[in-house]
This record gives structure tokens, C-alpha cells and sequence, in this order.
């Protein structure tokens, strides 16, 4: 009897196996890895709105002072001593209200794109402004912004340098 599979060539059914395996543990790990940078890339997206937004609440009070000393107000810190315990403010007001725990979330406003306490896409961000008086001449501003589990802390000191 003749065989005409003798001289075909080809690969065997457990070869066929390792190669299958093989691709599987690769696709698999680039997958993997795709995940993983998404999850990362989202994580330094939100610490870095976070700081933007620890950023504007520090010049938000800075343009509270700054208003203060044009509008001649009775004294440069006027509507920030009373942040001891934590503020709110956005940026189309001049003043600070009292913030209470555990904070209002800040919206995204369609037309304009900015932070507010009022707009139409809820972020998990809230945002609180603690002033506290060092001197004569200088206040200690903290803010704190916080989203999900995790809180940013920025830190600056102003002063009355009029």
C-alpha cells in the first residue's frame, strides 16, 4: 500500500494548540494593557481638572482683594474672614458662601463651558475654600477640591501688599 501523505508537510494538531495559546496570551496582555492606560489616562484627567479648579478658587478670593481695594471697602480682606470653616464660590460672583458638608457638586455649563453651582452637566467635583487670617497683612488660603474618594490641596498665602 502506498502512502501519499508521507512527503505532505504541515503541522500537527498540538502545534496548531501552542500557536492558538500563544496568540491568545499575547492579545490577551495587550488588551490588558489597553485598559489599564485607559484607567490611567482618566485618573490624570480628573487630577488635572481638580488642580485647575484649586487654581481658579484661589483667584477667586485673590479677585475678591483686589475688588475690595478698588471698590474702597472698609478693609482689604472684607467677605474673607468668615471662610474659617470652608466657603463656596464660582466665578461669576464676588463673594463666598458658607459651605456646608459635604458640598455642592460643580456643573458644566454648555454655552460657556465653565464651572458653576448651577448648569447642565453634574461633575463629581466640590470645592472648598478655607481662609484663615495669619497677620495683619496676610490670609492663608486653602483649597480643597474633591471628587470620588480622593481630595487636591492647593495652598497660597495673600497679602495686603497696597
Amino acid at each position: 500500500m502506498i502512502n501519499k501523505f508521507k512527503n505532505q508537510k504541515g503541522f500537527t494538531l498540538l502545534e496548531m494548540l501552542v500557536a492558538v495559546g500563544i496568540i491568545t496570551v499575547g492579545t490577551l496582555g495587550v488588551f490588558s494593557a489597553v485598559a489599564k492606560y485607559s484607567q490611567q489616562s482618566q485618573q490624570e484627567r480628573e487630577s488635572l481638572v481638580a488642580s485647575y479648579l484649586c487654581q481658579e478658587g484661589i483667584e477667586l478670593v485673590k479677585n475678591i482683594r483686589d475688588t475690595n481695594w478698588v471698590s474702597g471697602a472698609a478693609s482689604w480682606e472684607t467677605g474673607l474672614t468668615t471662610c474659617g470653616n470652608g466657603c463656596e464660590a464660582e466665578y461669576s460672583s464676588i463673594s463666598l458662601t458658607a459651605w456646608s458638608s459635604p458640598g455642592r457638586n460643580l456643573y458644566i455649563q454648555n454655552s460657556t463651558g465653565l464651572y458653576s453651582y448651577t448648569g447642565d452637566i453634574k461633575t463629581p467635583y466640590t470645592r472648598r475654600i478655607t481662609i484663615t487670617t495669619v497677620g495683619n497683612d496676610e490670609l492663608d488660603i486653602v483649597v480643597d477640591v474633591i471628587w470620588g474618594s480622593q481630595t487636591m490641596t492647593v495652598k497660597e498665602n495673600i497679602f495686603n501688599w497696597k
